[in-house]
């Protein structure tokens, strides 16, 4: 009986207490609200729920930062001094931040995921990262550059990847939740650029504020096209759950047709191409065979294509099939152009700093004089504005030198490698799953194909999705690895 009674005293000093801090906290926003005239108190309980959530549960504090990401605004595109995507990028610092903690108060090494190629392919990328941050020349531009790069890859394959294999399930959460509020953005976006009749000009900016230009957000829907296309054709998944993503499948390629991005439907063109042969099990060599044939006959034929390109006068339109046209374009398209004297930048940059390159996050500040008179665009600009190097490649071959750049080839053709193999040994036991993980695969060559043409991994936008996909591959292999050692033992 005083057993009983103790716990309903403390029931009623637990209830007071909460009654006590809700007037309290009624109170101080009132008069936020009237007197300062403010609503950022109101937020202070949604602070608090997430503050809990980072101490108790980390993989729903990913799961919530992957939902907001498509959603995020960047303060810097509304004048404010400071380059930072709310809520985005101060929870992905939180993340970062609690999983340090967590790794050295529970003095666990997991030896599997420390020793796996992929992660191995960062380590060397961050090292060379601070080796080039050391001998910078702009060393503050370079450490914050290095720092963000730290948010927004350690939490999302990290501590993804520990996520998505204690917990197989949240790997499609992790998808879905990003393909819902990224839905959010595509419908206020066609919705916004009907009131435009779909032109072209408007279509370069119609998905702001969420989404800096349309390459950016065209980037991000070629990503989701193939994983969608894959889960909307599970025949085990119940029909309604099908059709609702059948009609999320036309409303992205809604808009990404609207995007009017050529390296966003090339990436997605690719991705197709690419799904095809994997289905198909063409084999590597021929492959490899086909590669170096067509990459013979460009330099045998090397002076023919170019003069054809030149002569192709096509700019890029609202017409779709002139727009594909454009892309070959050399000689009048503005876009085209300014995109070649980004990249004879970059090679002029990394031929004069081979070894340790300008630093990282360098190349936009630095590039101006390396622009040659008869390359300069109508668009060219000194002012490091309309994006950077245009390359995920290049960029780093700038920033980084030969060794930045061999370690970025070297990490992307970890993760497609390790995707590769687990998708033949997957295929044999669970065919279903192992067309699931072909829509994460195909996404991210959508993205790297588009990478070549242009670069956003410096951004939450892509950089969560890129590396969030990345920890499902090698989630999926590390689970297909313990299971080959049980059956063995």
């Amino acid at each position: 009986m005083p057993d009983l009674q103790n716990h309903i005293i403390n029931n009623r000093k637990t209830a007071f207490l909460v009654v006590l801090f809700s007037l309290l906290f009624l109170a101080v926003n009132l008069y936020m609200i009237t007197v300062k005239e403010t609503l950022l108190f109101s937020l202070f309980p949604l602070l608090l729920i997430i503050a809990y959530l980072y101490l108790k549960s980390l993989d729903k504090v990913l799961i919530i930062t992957a939902f907001f990401v498509p959603l995020s605004i960047n303060l810097s595109d509304f004048d404010y001094n400071i380059a930072l995507s709310l809520p985005a990028e101060p929870l992905l610092a939180g993340l970062l931040l609690f999983w340090i903690i967590y790794s050295l108060l529970s003095g666990k090494s997991w030896p599997e995921l420390r020793k796996h190629q992929v992660s191995i392919a960062f380590y060397l990328y961050f090292i060379i990262l601070i080796f080039t941050s050391l001998t910078s020349k702009m060393p503050l531009v370079s450490w914050k550059f290095f720092l963000s790069h730290l948010w927004l890859i350690i939490p999302v394959f990290f501590l993804g990847t520990r996520v998505f294999v204690e917990k197989p399930k949240l790997q499609k959460t992790f998808i879905i939740v990003q393909v819902i509020s990224l839905l959010l953005v595509v419908l206020y976006t066609l919705i916004r650029h009907a009131g435009y009749g779909f032109a072209d000009k408007e279509g370069h900016w119609v998905m702001q504020p969420f989404f800096k230009n349309h390459a950016m957000y065209g980037a991000a829907l070629s990503m989701f096209i193939p994983v969608i296309f894959m889960y909307a054709t599970e025949k085990s998944k119940p029909f309604i759950e099908r059709f609702f993503l059948f009609v999320v499948l036309i409303v992205f390629l809604l808009g990404l047709t609207f995007t009017y991005s050529r390296a966003a439907w090339l990436g997605i063109i690719v991705a197709f191409g690419l799904g095809v042969v994997i289905t198909l099990r063409i084999k590597f060599k021929y492959l490899l065979i086909s590669f170096f044939a067509l990459l013979a006959l460009f330099f045998i034929f090397e002076k023919q294509l170019i003069h054809t390109l030149e002569k192709n006068k096509q700019d890029s339109s609202e017409n779709l099939t002139e727009n594909l046209e454009s892309i070959s374009n050399i000689s009048t398209d503005a876009s085209n152009l300014e995109r070649l004297n980004r990249w004879s930048c970059a090679l002029r940059m990394a031929r004069d700093n081979p070894l340790t390159g300008t630093g990282p996050g360098t190349y936009q500040f630095l590039y101006a004089p390396y622009q040659l008179s008869r390359e300069l665009t109508i668009i060219s600009t000194n002012a490091g504005t309309l994006g950077n190097a245009h390359s995920e490649f290049l960029g780093p071959l700038a920033e980084t030198g030969i060794l930045g750049f061999l370690s970025v080839v070297f990490l992307v053709a970890s993760i497609f490698i390790s995707g590769f193999n687990t998708y033949s040994k997957l295929h044999i036991k669970d065919a279903q799953k192992a067309r699931i993980l072909l829509g994460v695969i195909l996404g991210l060559a959508a993205y790297f194909v588009h990478g070549i043409m242009n670069n956003y991994l410096d951004t939450d936008k892509l950089a969560v999705p890129v590396w969030g996909f990345a920890a499902i591959i090698v989630a999926v292999n590390l689970r297909l690895r313990k299971e080959e050692k049980e059956k063995i033992s």
